[in-house]
């Protein structure tokens, strides 16, 4: 139950939470997470047999997804996928002689458990889809009915419903987990490894072959269930979004830009065409997030930021500003930055103040791109980073002050001090010269320097006890990058620092 209650608080609002609960959502999920792993405690959840127990793990797992770190999260949903080995799950219970009743359960577990496990591993650098693994004796995938159908004591397995039910929303994501598998089995048995997977996937030889299994599965889900999906029923409309995002997430990762040497000497038409699909990423998104109808999914929309689609928009932006459709990429823009504050106020991650610094510079270069005419009207969140880059100079400024002060009336003892906190001269500076090129197209040695080479001690200390915020306060510049790209492994590396669910 608290497991339960949790997972219910996790899904209100800030707002709702004090007017239906009157108290506030943060102290609340705090105190029930408690008790939730407190009771998982006593029910010795590592080592159960209990079904029951496993499923409070399951709904524990949904609803700690942004309290705790992805490394964390991962290895919690390892344990409960280990579990739910110990019990066969990984086997469907018609060849274990269960119940229809608890062999359907236990579909649903297992299924939610794989996918999540796969999602948790490619957040932590994991390639996708390492062991999706099916044989015959699988668990088979969960049946498309209504809840309602479901009871102690079925006599028989039930049919599968040829209208949309309320598994829908699940169904079509085991369904592209599915096809992931088929894909994964192609690729093991061309004898390739699985650490190779992203790069296979957008190579040029692939391509066309990956768009022709992808159009596959989009007509799939198409004839299956979104042409009979209405847009005005909200779990349906839901299903929809996800089911289009999931394709268009694909096409983009099938053609990503990280192969192109620039922007403008990519061919047109394959610019275009990932233009469209980042395009359709942001709307897609948007709307879940600006729907009214789906308020109540919107715990949903903050695990589904399309980060690589953004980035590009933005860059394309910069390098382009008069790229065709270019108003209503800075209309989603700035609906994507105002619906999720945390890209505002939370500097702990690099990943926003990264976007948060090419945003300004791709804006800059939309305002200059109008012959200098500076009565443009300046978007309010413009404003508002254009503040935050202001206090961010000045947190810069009396850091590296006090950094000199430090450093500067001791030479014997500012060693041992550094020495002593894992702090080494040049740190501070490295990690401000790659936050002021942060778009930039040639290789930025010192970042991936203080990233892959530092020690962890050395990289906790200049975040953590270093305002990071100093990275935003670069000079926001409108250079030519036509000719540039960004440099695709800096960004997977702010992602990856920002331990982002």
């Amino acid at each position: 139950m608290f497991a339960i209650y949790s997972a219910a608080v996790m899904s209100l609002s800030d707002v709702e939470c004090e007017e239906r609960l009157h108290e506030p959502r943060k102290s609340l999920r705090s105190r029930l997470m408690t008790a939730t792993k407190a009771a998982l405690s006593r029910a010795n959840f590592m080592s159960t047999a209990s079904l029951v127990v496993l499923q409070a793990l399951v709904i524990h797992i949904i609803s700690a997804r942004d309290m705790y770190e992805p490394r964390a999260l991962w290895t919690l949903t390892g344990v409960a996928v280990r579990v739910a080995n110990g019990m066969g799950l990984d086997r469907d219970g018609t060849l274990l002689g269960l119940s229809p009743f608890e062999t359907e359960l236990r579909r649903r577990v297992w299924w939610f458990l794989k996918a999540q496990d796969l999602h948790n591993a490619e957040l932590c650098g994991l390639p996708k889809f390492r062991d999706v693994g099916l044989s015959s004796d699988s668990t088979r995938r969960p049946t498309n009915i209504n809840d309602i159908e479901l009871y102690p004591g079925m006599p028989v397995s039930p049919v599968e419903s040829a209208t949309l039910t309320d598994m829908t929303f699940l169904a079509i994501r085991y369904d592209l987990l599915w096809f992931a598998a088929a894909r994964v089995a192609k690729f093991r048995h061309l004898g390739k490894s699985l650490s190779q997977w992203d790069q296979d996937f957008a190579s040029e030889g692939d391509k066309t072959e990956t768009d022709q299994s992808v159009k596959e599965i989009e007509e799939h889900l198409e004839k299956k269930y979104l042409r009979r999906c209405d847009p005005s029923q909200p779990l349906q409309l839901m299903s929809m979004l996800m089911a289009r995002a999931a394709i268009d997430t694909i096409r983009f990762m099938t053609h990503h830009p990280r192969r192109w040497t620039s922007i403008n000497q990519a061919p047109p038409f394959e610019r275009q065409w990932v233009w469209e699909v980042s395009i359709r990423l942001l709307e897609q998104r948007d709307m879940l997030q600006s729907n009214p109808s789906l308020n109540k999914f919107a715990w949903h929309a903050a695990f589904t930021m399309q980060w690589p689609a953004f980035i590009h928009v933005l860059d394309s932006l910069q390098a382009n500003p008069s790229t065709p459709d270019a108003e209503k990429a800075w209309r989603l823009i700035a609906n994507t930055f105002e619906n999720n504050m945390s890209m505002f106020s939370d500097s702990r991650k690099p990943i926003h103040r990264a976007v948060r610094n090419l945003c300004l510079k791709a804006y800059d270069a939309h305002r200059l791109q109008r012959n200098g005419v500076y009565a443009l009207q300046t978007p309010a969140f413009i404003l508002k980073l254009r503040q935050q880059q202001e206090v961010v100079k000045i947190k810069r400024q009396a850091c590296c002050r006090k950094a000199e002060d430090a450093f500067q009336w001791d030479p014997i003892s500012s060693e041992a001090t550094a020495a002593s906190t894992g702090l080494k001269h040049g740190t501070i500076s490295n990690l401000e010269d790659a936050a002021e090129h942060v778009d930039a197209g040639g290789q930025n040695q010192q970042f991936e320097h203080v990233n892959k080479h530092g020690s962890e001690a050395e990289y906790t200390y200049a975040i953590e006890d270093i305002d990071l915020d100093s990275l935003l306060a670069g000079d926001v510049s409108a250079d030519n990058r036509a000719y540039q790209t960004i440099n695709w492994e800096q960004w997977d590396l702010f992602l990856a620092d920002s331990k982002i669910n």
